[in-house]
């Protein structure tokens, strides 16, 4: 059985160039703005100020904000139109539950049925370079960090594990995107993917599972703390 798997972020370029089907296009320019906070989170959306901006008619806009909505990515309310979604506390506790639950098992599976060319693309992945204090870097960063995490399920060789991670690192990378719960130290991350591919290397599952959730619990509660200062809720 073959899984579709959804656009992410790290494929969606703000100069994404028009499909054939504009509501797909209209899609993944929302998108976009969406998860990296130029649409920033409970920002009402303007249907009409959207249409002249992106020359387009309601019925692609409207086809879009749907698909959208589905991926919680928006929420419609009757006679207040269609709003981001908010980032709250509890969501992202969700997310960093929901990682925990699925990327340390997949690294175990990717320890157990890596391959030399596997490790090559790992290793090709694992080393991210940025300036925190540079927001148009950042958004590089984060489309690496992404690919590294999806590289790591690939391995895994599980189309269904691919989607939910996918969808989970888009999620939770929207609060850095506002310079909330950044890591400022550059080599940190690199240093954390290069151990995990390491144990993956050694074929040993027991410390790929324990080198990745050591990961994501160690960013997740760092963007938690990071948001609980900043007051949200």
């Amino acid at each position: 059985m073959s899984v579709a798997i959804r656009p992410s972020l790290i494929e969606i370029s703000p100069e994404t160039k028009r499909p054939s089907a504009l509501p797909d296009h209209v899609y993944a320019v929302l998108k976009q703005r969406i998860l990296s906070c130029v649409l920033l989170p409970n920002q009402r959306l303007v249907e009409k100020n959207l249409c002249q901006e992106l020359a387009i008619s309601r019925t692609p806009l409207r086809e879009a904000l749907n698909r959208l909505s589905h991926e919680e990515l928006v929420s419609f309310q009757p006679h207040a139109g269609y709003r981001v979604a908010p980032i709250t506390l509890d969501g992202f506790r969700n997310l960093i539950e929901l990682r925990g639950m699925i990327e340390p098992p997949a690294a175990a599976m990717a320890a157990q049925r890596a391959t030399p060319e596997d490790i090559r693309n790992l290793r090709a992945c694992a080393t991210l370079n940025y300036d925190p204090a540079d927001d148009r870097h950042y958004v590089e960063y984060c489309r690496a960090n992404a690919r590294f995490h999806l590289c790591v399920v690939r391995t895994a060789r599980n189309a269904m594990l691919e989607n939910i991670v996918m969808s989970a690192l888009d999620m939770y990378q929207r609060p850095t995107y506002m310079r909330i719960g950044r890591q400022m130290d550059p080599g940190n991350p690199s240093a954390k993917h290069h151990a995990i591919v390491d144990a993956i290397e050694r074929h040993d599952a027991d410390a790929a599972h324990a080198a990745m959730n050591q990961h994501v619990h160690g960013g997740g509660e760092r963007i938690l703390e990071a948001l609980k200062a900043a007051q949200f809720t």
